[in-house]
């Protein structure tokens, strides 16, 4: 792994020496799910001042090895002596610090109690257990407990590490004070921290339920929980397949639903006839087996048999009414079969979750001067000059001069259930377009006037319309589901004008009533009346977010061919761009995303342009290895192939290495994202070809020429890619062999 340098060490203030401990116990009750990253305190003394300056300083970590206090010891020693190794500039002033105390804190969500270890330098070290109401509790605790405590914080951090969310990483306001450590690339003790986490995940399996869940599940289940979500996704992009499948069939044993995370793991090692076969078993078995009808289902829509996905897609949602994962699929599979009217009404019943939000690494310590109690050296082991050399105050001009017209358009800041409701509506619209989407919402929800026409003439109460707007008929077997359309405040502030009518916000089409006998029509109307059912207001809602996302992205596509055809050049900021092409992205149009990320990209580097420029390039890829797969080559295609595919995988890997170059700049080298994608690429072309690309282009030290004076100088970007190579070959990854 790249070493740890005082230029990796992010700090913040203490307002005294040991307040962020302080704090952090105050707020221990508060901590859910799997709680904040570890925190580490840092007591510091000036060698060289008269005065024996001393303050306190903390930053968050994620990664580091807490399978015991002795373990966390040996990491704050080594700090310790990093720290008192040489000087540093402090705040504009070179100070040279001697350590004599730290005390690091890990959060175990199993049992919910902060887990301590303190070192006195030169001297001792001393654990303690905090429990969740700040008390200390080390001294009721036996041996056995002990060790079981240990476990569980050992295995908490590596799911937190595991699932943090790297796309609210660097974020305005975010958590930056943080060093992000990859827990399995430690030297020689990789494959033991490894080891060590899957038989941990099979000791506390039936205690998972216990770490909280994502927000398309109500509640944790033994099935749906982060200790699984973690443990796939290190699964995965170490390929410990073979270690995963003997684990996970002893657990099998005694507890059958189990056979769904098998048949994952089986899917995650392209052995599909497998998976197929034990799919098959388990639905023969218990044929209301929700979580292995919803796997059925995607495996089926993959495979584009979409008839087959809609049977059981409607079982699941019979199976497991409450979650919003089993409505959502049956959403996706209408769709997919261009059954756009079930698919607007099954959305309409999905249950919402406004009260979970995805996972993410949050500040526990306030900053109470806010950024001037930051201290974010420049780690120079590894720069890339376009990514290096951005500067904040750059970014924040960018802010201050944006277009009012994108800078609050409220489906970006769309969470929960409700940003995945918004992606199945978008879903919709990409295949009916906007105008089609009005009918065939008019056709199946009541409009305002038919509602206000009704009330004089039936005895439909609104608050029973109401009640009754969340039944959906399937199969004749009438299914409610409980929503909190009402109480999310980022939904229901959209358009507060439209809060009186279900679907009138956005001009509606008129209604289509069959023209003569006035009795025939009144008759007509009833009986189409009665087939309706009321919007809830949350999709009303998003049907008005929706609008306004069309209408920029609509403006912005004119604009485009005015200037154009003007020959005139069209100028946007890079802020501006990316928020275009989270535009476009939300609304399905990739290729007119990628083009304004790529804009974005041409006016200075941005993280999150350069993250939707990597899934834009696999997206691509894929498309094109599926296309190959199912074409009769000629000797011509296969050159435009192999060309094509060729400058993709180029384009995927220079869109890691800025990313990891920018990761490393943010004090974190551990990706599982990036990971997976350069695995991906030395899959397709082995490893030799990869480090062959990544030398020519990216050997130290090359600057500028007059011939090419876009060449961007950089320094130690080899070296961060053979930490990498050497990550892949400890696990065997495949193609790292050749």
């Amino acid at each position: 792994m790249l070493p740890t340098t005082l230029a990796s060490i992010p700090e913040a203030k203490e307002d005294y020496p040991g307040s962020s401990i302080t704090e952090r116990t105050s707020r221990l009750h508060t901590f859910s799910d799997l709680g904040p990253a570890d925190l580490c305190n840092i007591h510091k003394a000036s060698i060289n001042s008269k005065k024996g300056t001393e303050l306190g300083t903390f930053l968050y970590f994620t990664g580091i090895d807490t399978s015991n206090s002795a373990s966390i010891a040996a990491q704050l020693q080594g700090l310790a002596t990093l720290i008192s190794s040489k000087s540093q500039y402090w705040f504009g002033e070179k100070k040279h610090w001697k350590v004599p105390e730290l005390t690091y804190c890990s959060y175990n969500a199993f049992s919910k109690v902060d887990m301590r270890v303190t070192v006195h330098i030169p001297g001792k070290f001393e654990s303690s257990v905090v429990s969740s109401d700040g008390k200390l509790i080390h001294d009721k605790i036996s041996n056995d407990d002990l060790e079981k405590l240990w476990l569980e914080t050992f295995i908490t951090s590596i799911v937190r590490s595991l699932l943090d969310d790297e796309e609210d990483s660097n974020k305005v306001g975010g958590l930056v004070e943080v060093r992000k450590i990859n827990p399995f690339n430690n030297g020689q003790s990789s494959k033991y921290v490894l080891n060590s986490f899957l038989d941990g995940f099979e000791k506390l399996f039936y205690e998972g339920p216990k770490l909280g869940c994502g927000i398309e599940i109500p509640q944790p289940t033994l099935i749906n929980n982060y200790l699984v979500d973690g443990f796939l996704k290190c699964v995965q992009f170490t390929q410990s397949y073979e270690k995963a499948l003997e684990i996970l069939t002893r657990l099998e044993k005694t507890e059958p639903s189990v056979i769904t995370l098998i048949a994952q793991v089986l899917l995650l090692n392209d052995q599909e006839i497998e998976a197929v076969k034990l799919m098959n078993q388990g639905i023969t078995r218990n044929k209301r087996d929700a979580d292995l009808l919803i796997l059925q289902t995607q495996f089926c829509i993959d495979k584009k048999r979409y008839d087959l996905a809609l049977e059981l897609a409607k079982q699941a949602v019979k199976s497991s009414p409450s979650d919003f994962k089993t409505w959502s699929t049956l959403v996706k599979v209408y769709t997919k079969l261009g059954d756009f009217e079930n698919a607007l009404l099954t959305l309409n019943s999905c249950p919402m979750n406004s009260h979970k939000e995805k996972y993410v690494l949050r500040r526990v310590v306030n900053l109470r001067g806010g950024n001037e109690d930051l201290h974010l050296p420049f780690p120079v082991d590894v720069t890339l000059d376009e990514v290096s050399n951005l500067q904040s105050i750059e970014v924040a001009q960018e802010q201050k001069t944006l277009d009012p017209q994108l800078s609050n358009l409220p489906a970006a800041n769309l969470k929960s259930t409700f940003a995945k409701a918004y992606e199945l509506l978008t879903d919709i619209v990409a295949k009916t377009g906007w105008e089609a989407l009005l009918k065939y919402r008019a056709k199946v929800f009541v409009m305002e006037e038919e509602y206000r026409k009704d009330r004089n003439n039936s005895t439909i109460s609104n608050g029973h319309a109401r009640k009754n707007s969340t039944n959906s008929t399937l199969n004749g077997e009438t299914t409610t589901a409980t929503t909190t359309a009402t109480s999310n405040p980022e939904i229901s502030a959209a358009n507060s004008e439209t809060d009186a009518s279900s679907t009138v916000a956005v001009k509606s089409p008129k209604k289509e009533i069959v023209e003569g006998d006035e009795t025939e029509g009144d008759d007509t109307y009833e009986e189409e009346f009665k087939k309706k059912r009321l919007c809830e207001r949350w999709l009303d809602n998003l049907f008005m977010l929706l609008y306004e996302d069309l209408r920029a992205y609509t403006m912005w596509q004119a604009e485009s061919v005015h200037f154009q055809a003007q020959q005139m050049e069209y100028k946007k900021t890079t802020l501006e761009w990316e928020i275009l092409g989270s535009i476009a992205y939300r609304l399905n149009h990739f290729k007119e995303g990628s083009v304004a990320f790529g804009n974005a990209l041409s006016g200075r580097f941005s993280a999150k342009s350069q993250r939707e420029m990597l899934k834009y390039y696999q997206m691509e890829r894929t498309k094109i290895l599926s296309k190959n797969s199912t074409s009769n080559s000629s000797q011509q295609y296969t050159h435009n192939y192999s060309k094509i595919v060729n400058q993709l995988n180029e384009r995927i890997l220079e869109s890691v290495i800025k990313l990891l170059v920018w990761n490393h700049r943010w004090y974190n080298d551990f990706s599982p994202t990036l990971i997976n994608a350069l695995s991906d690429l030395v899959a397709k072309e082995g490893l030799i070809k990869i480090q062959s690309l990544v030398q020519a282009v990216y050997s130290n030290h090359i600057s500028p020429t007059p011939s090419n004076p876009d060449h961007q100088s950089n320094h130690g970007i080899t070296d961060m890619m053979e930490d990498l190579y050497l990550f892949l070959k400890a696990y065997e990854i495949n193609g790292s062999d050749n």
